[in-house]
């Protein structure tokens, strides 16, 4: 790993699996997966923008991503992805999920992940990913954008939306965000890896295991925005989700397709 700190060389070299990824750092930007989107032709692969604050961060549906600055993590890494099959890019939301909820368990946290791009902890949303597919000079990326409550006190969390939660709130104590950061984006690699390699077959089974909601009442939305009750019976072995909808029976569901309906506000999380 390369460090660049807003601007200036600062090396400190890992290789994860045998991955050398680079660390790009800014005061602020407005979106690191925008950031990226306009320079990937330009980056080497793996490379990471990290942004200690991001003023238009977004997520799934335009929806907008709010952190503190400096206090939670924001950044997008640049994933090859030409190579890889073009049914497996439909997973890397869903690794990357697993990688953040993967990252709190070694932190002694019980992290769920609200499929296919939330993780909580306790009910509480915790981490919000975004991955994007942009084609650069006959090449095609992943950038996948990931935001982590950190720092965040509950008072500044407070102002969200929804009910959220922070490292820093769980363990009751501050995290060092770069000791942090970097096993994270180990974790990422060594999941991208296994992707590459072997398919979904193993991340599935990792993501099985934390599936929030599982067996559980919900409502979710389609692209026609119509809403429609039932609950989730399983993970397909492609990443879509097995659904029993109690107007249209058992069906697949895939993320582009659909919105759960605010399943933080229908459940009390005391």
């Amino acid at each position: 790993m390369t460090l660049y700190m807003d601007k200036e060389l600062k090396p400190e070299i890992t290789k994860p699996d045998g991955v050398v990824y680079t660390i790009y750092k800014y005061a602020s930007l407005d979106s690191t997966n925008e950031f990226l989107r306009q320079h990937c032709s330009t980056l080497a692969d793996y490379s990471v923008i990290w942004a200690n604050e991001q003023t238009h961060g977004r997520g799934r549906f335009t929806r907008v991503w709010n952190s503190v600055p400096g206090q939670d993590l924001t950044f997008s890494i640049l994933l090859p992805l030409t190579s890889l099959e073009h049914k497996l890019r439909q997973n890397i939301t869903q690794i990357a999920a697993l990688s953040v909820a993967q990252l709190l368990e070694v932190y002694g946290l019980k992290p769920s992940v609200k499929w296919p791009n939330d993780v909580l902890v306790q009910g509480k949303k915790i981490s919000g990913i975004l991955c994007e597919i942009v084609k650069s000079n006959k090449n095609t990326y992943g950038i996948l954008g990931i935001g982590l409550n950190v720092n965040s006190t509950e008072e500044s969390l407070a102002f969200i939306d929804i009910p959220a939660t922070s490292l820093c709130c769980e363990l009751h104590q501050k995290v060092i965000q770069l000791e942090l950061f970097k096993k994270l984006l180990e974790i990422i690699i060594n999941c991208f890896n296994v992707l590459c390699q072997s398919g979904f077959t193993q991340n599935r089974l990792e993501l099985k295991k934390r599936l929030a909601f599982i067996n559980e009442q919900i409502v979710f939305t389609d692209i026609k925005k119509e809403s429609y009750s039932g609950r989730i019976i399983d993970l397909n072995d492609d990443g879509t989700l097995l659904f029993e909808c109690e107007k249209r029976g058992i069906i697949s569901l895939n993320s582009g397709e659909i919105a759960f309906n605010n399943l933080y506000l229908k459940r009390d999380h005391k």
